[in-house]
Order: C-alpha cells, then sequence, then structure tokens
C-alpha cells in the first residue's frame, strides 16, 4: 500500500489507529469520532492493511428486540388475557371492556392454540380455560421476551434448554432476532507504528472545477484505477421469471374465456372477511395474521344497507356474537385476492361469468425458504348454474395441465367461505414430494345469498403465483426466482 494514494477519510482512520493502538472495539471507536462503521471496517479488512494492521473479529450472537417487538408495549400477544384469566375474570364483555382491541389478539392466539374457549349461549358468555398448560406457556414466553429485552439471556445461557422453545416462538414470529455483534479489535503492527503518516499527501479520487482552474492537478496524487479489471457483462431489458410467470397465466386465462378482475390495495374487513362468510373472530383474522392501517384505521362501508344487513344477520345466524360495524369497517392490506371475487358476484346479481385476478397479496407470516409477507395469488372463478364438485375439478385438471402439472392430488380441506373445499397438490421435482399449489371449493349457499345470488352457484380457486414458479422452474428457494443472483431463463 502507498499512503499518498490514501483518501482523506482513509487516511484519518489510519493516523487514529496508528495514535490509539490497540483499538479493543472498532463499534466504540467509529462511535466516539462520528466514523461510518461500515466505512471503516471495510477499510481495515480490504486487505489494503495487509501487514500494517491485525484485526481479530471478537464478540459472541446475541439476542435481540426485533422492530416487531420494539412496536410492542413490551407485552406477547396472550399475555393480558391469561392475566386477566388467571385473576379470576372470565365474562366476555368485561374482558373486552378491560383489554379493547387487544382481546380479539389474545383471544385468537389462545383459542388457535387449544387453551380457551366461549361457553354460554345466555346473555353473559364466558371464556373458560380448557388447556392451563398454554397459559403457562404464554406467560414462559413474556418472561423470556423480558429476559432478553433487558439483556439477561443470551444463546449461551445455560438456562437457554428450558425456555427453547418460547425462545423459538418469539423467534419464528419476529418478535426477536439473532444477530452477531459484528465488532472488531484493530492493533496496529510495526510497520505501521513506524510509519511518518505527516509526510504523506492525498490521494485525490474525482477531477473538481476547482482543480482545473486553480491547475492545482498538475502536482496532485491521482488514486489510480486499473481500467484492466474485469467488470461484470451486466444485460438488461430481460423479463423477470414472476412476468413471464404471470403472462404464461393470463394468457391461459384469456384462453379460457375469463375476464380480469382487479381491487384495491387498501381493503376493509367487510370484503375480506366479512362478505366471505368469515366469523368475526376467527383467528385468521388477528394481527398475526393480517396487516391492519393505523392511517387509515378504517374503510368506508358498501352504500348498499341492505347488502350489510343481509351479511351480518348471515353472521348472527350462524356464528351468534356481536357482529359490529367497526370490526368491519377496519382498514387492512388485503390478504387474498378473493375480495375481488366477492364484489365480482354481489355486481353480477346472478348474471352467468368467468374471471380471473393476478394481483399481490400481503400477510403477516415468517420470512422463510418458501415463504413471504408479499406474494402474488392468482384468482379464477365461475359463476352459473349446475355447477358441482365434477365441474371444479375439470377446470382444475385442464388449468394445471397447461401448465405441465400432470401428477395431481386433491384433498379436503376447510375454508369458512367454501363447502366442499380442496387443496391441489403438485408433484415438486426437487422435493421429491407433493407441494400444495392451490386452494378450492365451492361457495357456501350463506355467503352467496347474502351477496344477493342464491339462486346461481359459483366455484373458484387460487393459488400462489411463486409457489407455481418454484414448481415450473424446478427451484427450492423463492431467494432463486428473485435478487440480483437471478440465473433461470
Amino acid at each position: 500500500m502507498n499512503p499518498n494514494q490514501l483518501t482523506p477519510t482513509q487516511h484519518q482512520v489510519l493516523r487514529l489507529i496508528q495514535q490509539l493502538s490497540p483499538v479493543a472495539s472498532l463499534q466504540q471507536f467509529c462511535s466516539d469520532r462520528g466514523l461510518d462503521f461500515n466505512f471503516v471496517k471495510g477499510f481495515v479488512l480490504s486487505g489494503l492493511l495487509q501487514g500494517w494492521v491485525e484485526v481479530t473479529h471478537q464478540g459472541a450472537p446475541q439476542w435481540t428486540i426485533a422492530p416487531k417487538g420494539q412496536r410492542s408495549p413490551g407485552l406477547v400477544p396472550g399475555v393480558q388475557l391469561v392475566r386477566c384469566l388467571q385473576q379470576g375474570l372470565q365474562a366476555l364483555g368485561e374482558l373486552q371492556e378491560r383489554l379493547g382491541v387487544a382481546f380479539s389478539v389474545d383471544y385468537g392466539l389462545l383459542y388457535q392454540e387449544k387453551g380457551v374457549m366461549l361457553q354460554g349461549d345466555g346473555a353473559e358468555p364466558q371464556v373458560v380455560v380448557t388447556n392451563p398448560g398454554v397459559l403457562e406457556t404464554v406467560i414462559q414466553r413474556q418472561r423470556v421476551f423480558e429476559s432478553i429485552a433487558q439483556g439477561q439471556l443470551n444463546p449461551s445461557s445455560p438456562l437457554l434448554p428450558k425456555v427453547e422453545s418460547a425462545v423459538h416462538w418469539l423467534q419464528d414470529h419476529g418478535w426477536i432476532t439473532l444477530q452477531d455483534s459484528l465488532d472488531y479489535s484493530v492493533l496496529a503492527l510495526p510497520p505501521l507504528l513506524d510509519l511518518d503518516l505527516e509526510e504523506t499527501s492525498f490521494a485525490i479520487t474525482a477531477l473538481t472545477s476547482e482543480l482545473l482552474i486553480s491547475q492545482a492537478w498538475r502536482s496532485a496524487t491521482f488514486k489510480p484505477y486499473d481500467i484492466q479489471a474485469e467488470v461484470p457483462n451486466i444485460t438488461y431489458g430481460h423479463a423477470s421469471v414472476l412476468g413471464q410467470c404471470i403472462q404464461r397465466i393470463r394468457a391461459l386465462f384469456l384462453h379460457m374465456g375469463f375476464d380480469e378482475m382487479s381491487g384495491p390495495l387498501v381493503e376493509s374487513a367487510f370484503w375480506n372477511f366479512d362478505a366471505l362468510f368469515t366469523p368475526q373472530d376467527h383467528p385468521a383474522r388477528d394481527m398475526q395474521d393480517t396487516f391492519y392501517l393505523a392511517q387509515p384505521a378504517l374503510v368506508a362501508l358498501p352504500e348498499d344497507e341492505a347488502l350489510i344487513h343481509r351479511v351480518q344477520q348471515t353472521h348472527d345466524r350462524h356464528y351468534g356474537g356481536q357482529w359490529t360495524t367497526a370490526e368491519a369497517s377496519r382498514a387492512l392490506l388485503r390478504a387474498h385476492t378473493t375480495p375481488f371475487t366477492a364484489r365480482k358476484i354481489y355486481q353480477s346479481q346472478g348474471k352467468p361469468g368467468k374471471y380471473f385476478s393476478i394481483d399481490r397479496v400481503f400477510r403477516n407470516e415468517n420470512i422463510d425458504r418458501t415463504h413471504s409477507a408479499e406474494f402474488h395469488q392468482i384468482e379464477g372463478v365461475v359463476i352459473g348454474e349446475l355447477l358441482t364438485a365434477r365441474t371444479l375439478m375439470g377446470y382444475l385438471r385442464y388449468f394445471y395441465e397447461q401448465l405441465g402439472f400432470e401428477q395431481l392430488r386433491f384433498k379436503p380441506t376447510y375454508n369458512p367461505y367454501t363447502e366442499p373445499s380442496l387443496e391441489i397438490h403438485a408433484y415438486h421435482e426437487p422435493s421429491g414430494d407433493y407441494v400444495e399449489v392451490g386452494n378450492s371449493g365451492i361457495f357456501r349457499r350463506e355467503m352467496l345469498e347474502a351477496l344477493g345470488c342464491g339462486e346461481v352457484s359459483a366455484i373458484a380457486w387460487g393459488l400462489g403465483l411463486e409457489r407455481i414458479a418454484l414448481t415450473l422452474y424446478g427451484v427450492d428457494r423463492l431467494a432463486d426466482l428473485m435478487g440480483p443472483e437471478i440465473t433461470l431463463s
């Protein structure tokens, strides 16, 4: 390394290391002097200072509170309701009054984990504990969360095996994250200690108008550039892998005689859940699964008051409880594209038709090898008379065969708004197994009647575009479909 070819900032960093060696913590070194840690780290690890400094990685991974946990008031889901139940409070109305909007989140979690249930058809339903072990599990999650927030629990702690399940839950649900400390110690070696940096000049990295006008460029030292260095051959203008899949599936739907439909990104809970015969206390509506908005917090309900009344009557008749327009008005990022279908069925008022959509949806899911919080959903719906499960399976087999999926399996499943309901599984060559590529069913009569189309039938299916692309291109990770390292053609 030629010290005269250093930039002013590099020169400053080198002088400070020379003066303060040994530097015990590069993080603290940069923080105290207002230096950018990533720049300094890149400089000392680049190899330019080989033989001048000795850099040692130090520190160990630590649990830290993730952004999701930082936004919370320090309470994990379920703990407020657990504390109330442990105090002997069970009346539904009292619990809702005390916990407010947190009640639905907490109850949804405990119900999903089979720890509580509602009992009593009278004026005062009760929240009854069905599995006390679930309550203890939630309390343990809260204790672990508090310990990590206070820095009292780390991956090397001897207590970790006793609370491992709680730690895994917090990590899987995005409340904590494991981070490397990314700190280094730096020791100046004799060649640097003996160097007189006062005699060195700075290298100039950019030719400015001031240098030209003053003629100072004639005596300046410029940082050399290797014009023979290889550069990547970057091509532009190619369609993305997902874009190609969208166009392929859109062309298939149009060939089958379908018309395209669309809808808003910000949806109301009415169209996203209520019109789809999903109860207002269903776990899928909780914040663990749905992105609710703070601005705006509410979305206007449809102007058709008869529609709202029919939907409310349907919920009251089949689910009981208290259906409220406040819950139905909550604003959220659409969790699926089926609200498009509900709107189209309502608009059709029984008129036969075939429609499809390919659009983005948002769910509060953990990001892993095959899941993302934002993805594309494909939906097809047929409205008409005398539509049966055999009709549905005929559409499904033709649709998937056109995409190249000849090895299909159908599995019965449950959806609040379809009966019967079928999962579609296709053989995935890389994993050597069948993977779920779609969900389908015949819309329930209760849903169609509420939308004013009780005299017709409707069949529909939905699938994730990314999951289809994984299978079409024979890859095993979403990262292989998006990002700077895509090699598929």
